[in-house]
């Protein structure tokens, strides 16, 4: 990194899939196989949207496929059932997905160094229990899950920790990363697996993975 990124204390706010586990895409297959025996034509649909829709909720998910998908009524007691049924699915899964390349050499440099946080859409209880097992909460001096959505999550951390917007970059892989970012005013970082596929616009920075975190941080 140059002068500027060692001496400047940015606050580092990571997504968690897809950022630092390398699970996002078992989610979503998680969430595509509670739809499996749908018809083709319905499966595609769901298929498609979620690929479209990283970084919300799982809540949010379901009552959009339930309703505006499928037709169906999005009960509560329905989301509900959906909701533990994806959590029973993932759970292993998430305990065995490896880390996003560069990800534990990152933090483990810069834990202490400047301050770091988790941000995700997972439920926060889930969150904190699998960032626990897989030895990543030391990392954090927040470990910060839904509710709220993650632009609210984002402001709150800001206003909880006097940090400035500017100084406060979040790292994500989703167009809702991103715009949580843009409207919590803070820079952005996204890490984009194939670049030729970036779901951010044109002049956002951005990495494959979290070795290139530093070069991209020095381009802030």
């Amino acid at each position: 990194m140059n002068d500027r990124t060692q001496t400047t204390q940015y606050a580092l706010v990571f997504d968690f899939d897809g950022v630092v586990l390398d699970s996002a895409t078992l989610k979503r297959q998680a969430f595509a196989d509670l739809y499996i025996d749908e018809p083709e034509a319905r499966h595609r649909a769901v298929v498609a949207y979620l690929s479209r829709r990283g970084g919300q909720p799982r809540d949010v998910k379901f009552r959009h496929i339930e309703g505006h998908i499928l037709g169906r009524d999005a009960s509560e007691a329905r989301i509900r059932e959906l909701c533990e049924r994806f959590k029973a699915s993932v759970e292993r899964r998430l305990l065995q997905a490896p880390a996003i390349p560069g990800a534990l050499e990152f933090l483990a440099r810069w834990a202490g160094r400047a301050p770091l946080y988790l941000l995700s859409a997972t439920p926060e209880h889930e969150l904190k229990a699998i960032a626990e097992r897989r030895d990543l909460s030391r990392y954090f001096l927040e470990v910060i899950g839904s509710p709220p959505d993650k632009a609210s999550g984002l402001r709150n951390l800001l206003t909880r920790h006097a940090h400035s917007p500017r100084d406060t970059v979040m790292i994500g892989d989703s167009y809702n990363d991103f715009r949580a970012a843009s409207s919590n005013g803070t820079r952005f970082i996204g890490i984009t697996a194939d670049p030729t596929a970036s779901p951010f616009p044109d002049d956002t920075i951005t990495t494959v993975d979290l070795h290139g975190l530093e070069d991209a941080l020095s381009r802030l």
